[in-house]
């Protein structure tokens, strides 16, 4: 992994921890007690909607001693690293067809002849930007910062799937098969409040599909209800490192994202005022998006016991640079009727008070959102 690479995930990992821990304006207050904590932790989770995608719906074992740790994590950064392409200088072109939000067809271009120049550009329906990152100063012909919610998604998959692991984080293993490869799949947990179980998939765990043979990445799924798949039957090879030629982002059973990579090589004699920030505004240091954040709300009746029931519901949305939440979708839910009014805190939440709360000099900032709302009935 790159020491640029290596920022990042130390970043996320920061910022997934804070962002976990919120709630949003107006919602119902955690429980104050730790009577309440406990119970509301032991109590039995729904299991996650069947997908033929998900390929841990039963007997996914913890770890249980530091070798099976060292292992699991190895078994994704080696995953990451086969196909890490900012590795090196690199040229980077990729075409994807999405639908639903910014439905249409897009075209992406990503170079970095250097560990502190960065070049992005993307067009798609209604919307063309060029980004240009040096020195950390960030350059935009979009001053507002603000990127469609599909062309997040993309980015993502290219450049952030891989979970987040840290000295808190549960993790469990589950051997299958996807599209007649065998895989070894690993679940974890950011955060986890309490050590893990056998079984079938959690809906706090993300879930990471290894060829066990070649070591690549077949799937990668944030939380329950969306996947992304590789596809390497036409890999382009880039140094050492095995570029996917397809990616297939899957959201509640249907196809959002269709991806391809163009091609992969070294930045060569690029034209140097593409690196200039001529014609373009200073908007900030920093980066414009961001590996996505997680939030997690939850909704209590009454005391809470361990003989409550719990019904979980996640939504994908974006959240624009002001702190607003848009293209807010249910990905996956234990109970349809619970449906709107997750949606309804998901439209309430926002990640700033007002746009006076941004910090003086930083980048305008998109992320992309995994919200859980949690329900929790207490028991008589």
């Amino acid at each position: 992994m790159s020491f640029r690479a290596v920022l990042a995930v130390a970043a996320s990992i920061a910022l997934q921890t804070a962002v976990t821990a919120q709630a949003p304006n107006g919602g119902t207050a955690a429980p104050k007690t730790i009577r309440q904590r406990a119970a509301l932790e032991s109590l039995t989770q729904p299991p996650v909607p069947n997908d033929p995608l998900e390929l841990a719906l039963s007997d996914a074992q913890p770890v249980q001693d530091a070798e099976q740790r060292a292992a699991a994590v190895s078994l994704l950064t080696n995953a990451r690293a086969l196909s890490n392409v900012r590795a090196y200088p690199y040229d980077l072109k990729t075409t994807f067809v999405s639908s639903g939000p910014s439905e249409g067809s897009w075209s992406l271009e990503d170079t970095s002849p250097s560990h502190n120049v960065y070049r992005w550009t993307a067009q798609g329906p209604s919307f063309s930007t060029i980004n240009l990152r040096t020195n950390e100063l960030v350059y935009s012909n979009q001053p507002s910062g603000a990127i469609p919610l599909r062309l997040a998604q993309a980015r993502t998959a290219i450049f952030f799937m891989y979970p987040q692991i840290g000295s808190r984080a549960s993790l469990r293993t589950v051997a299958s098969s996807l599209n007649g490869a065998e895989v070894t799949c690993v679940l974890a947990a950011i955060m986890a409040q309490a050590k893990p179980s056998a079984g079938g998939r959690r809906w706090e765990e993300s879930e990471s599909c290894v060829d066990t043979k070649s070591g690549l990445l077949m799937s990668y799924s944030p939380v329950p209800g969306m996947y992304t798949l590789y596809d390497y039957s036409n890999a382009l090879h880039f140094h050492d490192k095995i570029i996917p030629g397809k990616f297939t982002i899957m959201q509640a059973g249907q196809t959002v994202i269709e991806a391809h990579t163009e091609s992969v090589g070294d930045p060569g004699k690029l034209v140097r005022a593409m690196f200039e920030p001529a014609g373009l505004e200073k908007i900030g240091a920093g980066t414009l998006l961001t590996p996505p954040w997680r939030v997690r709300t939850r909704d209590t009746s009454g005391n809470v016991n361990s003989n409550g029931t719990l019904q979980v519901v996640i939504l994908d949305g974006l959240v624009n640079p002001q702190g607003q939440m848009s293209d807010i979708q249910v990905i996956a839910s234990s109970n349809a009727a619970l449906n709107q009014s997750a949606q309804e805190k998901a439209a309430a939440w926002t990640s700033w008070n007002s746009e006076q709360d941004a910090q003086p000099g930083a980048a305008p900032q998109s992320h992309e959102v995994y919200f859980t709302a949690e329900f929790v009935q207490s028991a008589p």
